[in-house]
């Protein structure tokens, strides 16, 4: 193991850490919204009408790619840090490093496919309450995994500043504080609001893990130039 390896995962970051600007989460609302406008105006009208329906179809588009997106950039950040934390606890040669690493990969729970997630929301929305409820579990769970896997890291982060000099940028990071939505209370809300509270909701997660990848490149950085610096005083 060298510091290679490591350099190469913490550059893979810019591919696996997406960040998703929180603006395109109004794309696919506004789309169907003046869909509905041209049809409803178009009734007589053929071309305002097809004009309508390609409109109500991009709205769709953009609101799976949003989903998937979402999705899949928890799958790929998990992947890449659980590779990169255990090239780090192999390359130092610490024990418990490597347990800490075991019991985050087993605590942030397996791969979520976005494109299999993304067939049960449509299927499920056939029968609104269903598909009401098969929104909320996934919201929820792109919060609470996040969050224990932000928890684990920061347990990993503080015992690796025992081995290497990096307090400074783990204290200065808000690794470990990822916020913790409660998805009952967000569901009542959404509820009570007939809908609106969701666009928050939504914002949260995509402005959530944006937040956490900025600090993570940060700490990152910090820890790879202290592993070369350490590199090359070691005969």
């Amino acid at each position: 193991m060298n510091v290679d390896v490591i350099e190469r995962l913490v550059r893979k970051s810019e591919e696996s850490d997406r960040m998703v600007p929180w603006a395109l989460m109004f794309v696919p609302p506004i789309l169907m919204f003046f869909g509905i406008l041209f049809i409803l105006g178009g009734l007589n009208d053929p071309s305002s009408l097809s004009f309508g329906l390609i409109l109500l179809v991009l709205g769709t588009v953009v609101g799976v790619y949003l989903f998937y997106i979402l999705i899949s950039r928890r799958n790929t950040h998990f992947e890449r840090t659980a590779v990169l934390y255990e090239s780090i606890s192999n390359y130092l040669n610490s024990h418990r490093l490597k347990d800490t690493v075991m019991r985050m990969k087993s605590e942030q729970g397996d791969e979520k496919n976005p494109v299999i997630w993304i067939v049960i929301y449509f299927l499920s929305n056939m029968i609104p309450f269903i598909g009401l409820l098969v929104t909320i579990y996934i919201f929820h769970f792109l919060n609470r995994d996040f969050v224990k896997h932000d928890r684990n890291e920061r347990i990993f982060l503080e015992q690796l500043s025992d081995i290497l000099p990096v307090g400074d940028s783990i204290k200065l990071s808000k690794i470990g504080k990822f916020p913790e939505r409660n998805t009952i209370v967000y569901t009542v809300l959404t509820i009570i609001t007939l809908g609106l509270f969701e666009i928050y909701w939504i914002y949260t997660l995509i402005n959530d893990p944006n937040e956490h990848f900025k600090d993570h490149r940060l700490v990152e950085m910090k820890i790879l130039e202290t592993l070369k610096y350490r590199d090359r005083d070691t005969p």
